[in-house]
């Protein structure tokens, strides 16, 4: 065999290989859920509701932890349903690895709130936890609207 011949049919080989390649579409994350956009949507506006009426009035009784536990016992719901959703859905490893740490935080700033010995969140409390939620809800809406302008696109 000649040279010539070797390097044609290397190159034939080559050109089949990127045309195969790049004909297949390769998907890496999952599609947009428009039901976990609304679901934490819900949350988000939830969880800021709270943190405003803590730094509204911190003080009041209302804000007790016994007053609290229905939004507590609301945020994980939704937090779980979500998660069981996102579960099912293919390729979705980051969104159900930022649910996970969403689920946790809940679970921790629940625990700081029922052991405080007077049932109030103080106003450091406060401010460390609405920034911690708000950088995490961030993250979380900037991945989904990425998801949202893919499938637009």
């Amino acid at each position: 065999m000649t040279p010539f011949l070797t390097v044609r049919k290397l190159t034939s080989v080559l050109l089949l290989s990127v045309l195969f390649f790049t004909a297949c579409k390769v998907t890496l994350l999952s599609a947009y859920d428009e039901v976990t956009d609304k679901t934490l949507s819900e949350m988000q506006q939830s969880t800021t509701a709270f943190f405003v009426k803590h730094e509204s009035n911190p003080q009041s009784p209302d804000l007790a932890y016994n007053k609290s536990e229905p939004f507590y016992e609301g945020l994980k719901v939704k937090s779980r349903t979500i998660r069981i959703r996102n579960n099912a859905i293919e390729k979705n490893k980051i969104m159900i690895d930022m649910l996970d740490l969403l689920d946790r935080n809940i679970n921790l700033m629940d625990s700081l709130h029922k052991g405080k010995p007077n049932g109030l969140l103080s106003t450091n409390d406060v401010t460390l936890l609405k920034s911690a939620f708000e950088t995490q809800y961030t993250a979380m809406f900037k991945f989904i609207m990425a998801l949202k302008a893919r499938a637009k696109g």
